[in-house]
């Protein structure tokens, strides 16, 4: 099986943007080196951050990233106090 190729528009767009700016589903998957399968799982789960739609397009803040990075962190943080305070 091939690697997937990064689409043209995609790769445009990636070199352009800046700390800062919002982001399409593509250019926050790498950005969070996630795959867009993971992103899609995470977001049945309930566990993917806010979007914004327009005209059809989805747009991600800035603050929604940080948003769902805190959620997250505090998500990792909570399963590795329990784990600690279970064992005996």
């Amino acid at each position: 099986m091939s690697p997937r190729k990064k689409r043209p528009a995609f790769q445009r767009w990636t070199k352009h943007r800046k700390p800062g700016d919002a982001h399409t589903r593509l250019s926050f998957c790498a950005s969070n080196k996630i795959s867009e399968s993971f992103y899609f799982k995470l977001k049945r789960q309930g566990k993917g951050p806010r979007e914004i739609e327009l005209d059809g397009r989805i747009i991600i803040t800035p603050e929604a990233e940080a948003d769902w990075r805190r959620d997250r962190e505090a998500e990792t943080m909570a399963k590795r106090s329990a784990m600690t305070t279970v064992t005996p």
